[in-house]
């Protein structure tokens, strides 16, 4: 019994080859390739340029928000581990996160795209669904970003923390949100 699962492992493995060789016939027939040289990318002829544009974009978009989900569960790993986690803590954490996470978005985005309502929607987003704030406080919060002094020093947090974050692999002590939450509140 056992001495036929070699040879269909082997016709099975044959069969996904053959699938591949046509799949990667068919993309090349429809000029769906992309052939990059340095920083520029040029579309094969068939390729319509605002369908690369959208591709772009949201690929872009996606890696963002992974690099933010990223960002926002170290940090509430570390407001776990330090005891910020609390619900009468709730709104505290979450605005000062929201002032956070948009500070580390900003780092993290290309220039054009800082200060935009896209960045600030994916933020209160991941806000509200990490801390349990509500999408429009979070917003507020980015909003009014100047008008306190806390939450500016998260944002400018957020900004340092993501820098160095992108080069070290993790977020120093002085600009980690639970230090920012513990130096700057009366908790």
């Amino acid at each position: 019994m056992w001495y036929w699962l070699v040879p269909f492992t082997q016709a099975g493995l044959f069969a996904l080859l053959l699938l591949l060789g046509v799949q990667m016939f068919r993309l090349s027939r429809e000029g769906v390739l992309v052939h990059a040289t340095g920083d520029e990318q040029t579309h094969a002829p068939g390729r319509n340029e605002n369908q690369a544009a959208k591709a772009s974009n949201s690929r872009y978009r996606t890696e963002l928000f992974t690099q933010l989900h990223i960002l926002a569960a170290l940090q509430e790993r570390e407001c776990r581990s330090k005891g910020l986690d609390r619900p009468e803590m709730t709104t505290i954490v979450g605005s000062c996160a929201a002032a956070w996470l948009y500070g580390a978005g900003c780092a993290l985005c290309d220039e054009s795209d800082r200060h935009s309502k896209t960045l600030a929607g994916l933020v209160a987003h991941i806000v509200s669904r990490k801390t349990g704030i509500d999408r429009v406080e979070a917003l507020s919060v980015i909003d009014e970003l100047t008008a306190s002094g806390v939450h500016l020093a998260c944002f400018r947090g957020g900004l340092d923390g993501a820098r160095h974050w992108r080069e070290h692999n993790h977020v120093p002590g002085q600009s980690g949100l639970c230090e920012l939450i513990a130096g700057h509140t009366f908790i």
